[in-house]
């Protein structure tokens, strides 16, 4: 199952804000989940890369129970 999210960040927000704004997108994205993100079977990836004019998009895709769990 292929769950995704789009985060819009403003060309003029500098680097070091953008990076942890990003974040903190994604983790509040991530906790706002009906299914909770399960760290060793789903996986997370950035999908595409956007910008324009004005903004920079992001689009994320979650990926789930695509891991394969170790043996112990």
């Amino acid at each position: 199952m292929h769950e995704s999210t789009t985060i819009t960040i403003s060309k003029t927000m500098p680097v070091t804000e953008r990076i942890p704004g990003v974040s903190r997108q994604i983790l509040e994205w991530l906790e706002s989940l009906e299914e909770p993100f399960n760290i060793e079977r789903d996986a997370l990836h950035l999908a595409k890369y956007e910008r324009n004019i004005r903004d920079y998009r992001y689009h994320y895709v979650l990926d789930r129970d695509i891991k394969i769990p170790r043996k112990r």
